[in-house]
């Protein structure tokens, strides 16, 4: 009982958010890590203390999308956020981009960097299906996790079960990006074009300048494009049956759920469609939760990115794990 309130207390007491890190700080690398095969990933490090919370941003995302997050979480421990490839400073990596391929690479880039495990693992969204792989196939690497409104094992065929017009909706943007990745490599469609802007909106004015034109130049980038449409083919297929075929419960390992309660309220569908989707999206969370004895899904009244809306949120749930990772090592 004592050892669960000093924990619940130590969480609390350090989710005050510190000052998020500005946009500028995301425009240069930090510390570019060679792999073996001679690839640079972009690694960007804050704090000291075991164990390392390791952050993994969701689809379309670098590591920007944890500036409100990591700051804070630094002041209890090491946190270190990476780009994969197709974000931010990363290199190209090979096809296809599945979460076996990212999980590779991440795995890779740590050990490249001599940053020693166990780690507690962080993941948004699409990098949730990362996070559960990395668990399965590396269990003695891993001391706990938190899954912030993350994508699941086949959610695009239980999604079009549940909200088929929705889900065709979403199908056809996917394919969009698909299609213009291939364009622009091809150089048949640019940036300021109609068609571009319509599947890559330009980056919000609000920025500052010398952001909005790192930003920009990326989206020129064909290969990013192309690294991130392979990320959402593999979803439904690869990263998926991976995910199956090493599924294994994870015992006690802390390991916590947040859900977003405004996921799936899509204003454009029907409030049935709306009310099925966001049904199916709390029912896989409860599934991901219950893979660890200790899981937990949290509610929490949000956007998709909890980090970013509710930042205090996230930072709470991973400060208590990395509390709990050490109590249990005493």
């Amino acid at each position: 009982m004592l050892k669960t309130l000093a924990i619940a207390l130590f969480a609390a007491t350090a989710a005050q958010a510190a000052e998020p890190l500005p946009p500028t700080a995301y425009i240069k690398p930090a510390q570019l890590v060679a792999l073996p095969d001679g690839r640079k990933i972009n690694l960007f490090c804050l704090g000291k203390g075991a164990p390392t919370v390791v952050l993994d941003a969701g689809w379309g995302s670098g590591m920007s999308a944890w500036s409100k997050v990591q700051p804070a979480l630094a002041e209890t421990t090491r946190v270190c956020a990476f780009d994969r490839p197709g974000m931010g400073f990363s290199e190209e990596g090979p096809l296809p981009r599945d979460a076996k391929a990212i999980v590779a690479d991440e795995r890779a880039t740590l050990k490249a960097a001599k940053i020693k495990g166990p780690y507690v693992l962080v993941g948004h969204s699409m990098a949730g299906l990362h996070v559960r792989l990395y668990a399965s196939l590396y269990p003695k690497e891993v001391a706990g996790a938190v899954l912030v409104d993350p994508s699941n094992p086949h959610q695009t065929r239980r999604f079009a079960e549940a909200a088929p017009k929705s889900a065709a909706l979403n199908e056809t943007m996917f394919k969009l990006t698909r299609a213009y990745a291939d364009k622009v490599i091809a150089g048949t469609i640019k940036p300021g074009d109609a068609a571009f802007t319509t599947c890559y909106p330009a980056p919000a004015k609000t920025l500052p300048e010398d952001v909005r034109a790192v930003m920009l130049a990326r989206q020129g980038e064909g290969w990013r494009l192309k690294m991130q449409a392979s990320e959402v083919d593999s979803m439904a297929t690869t990263s998926s049956t991976d995910i199956d075929a090493t599924k294994r419960p994870l015992g006690d390992l802390p390991w916590i759920v947040l859900t977003a309660t405004g996921t799936g309220k899509n204003p454009s569908a029907s409030p049935e469609e709306q009310a099925a989707t966001v049904a199916v999206w709390k029912a896989m969370h409860d599934e991901a939760a219950a893979l660890s004895t200790r899981g937990e899904n949290r509610m929490i009244e949000s956007g998709h990115s909890i980090q970013w809306d509710k930042p205090d949120a996230v930072i709470a749930a991973v400060n208590e794990v990395v509390a709990t990772v050490r109590a249990t090592r005493r």
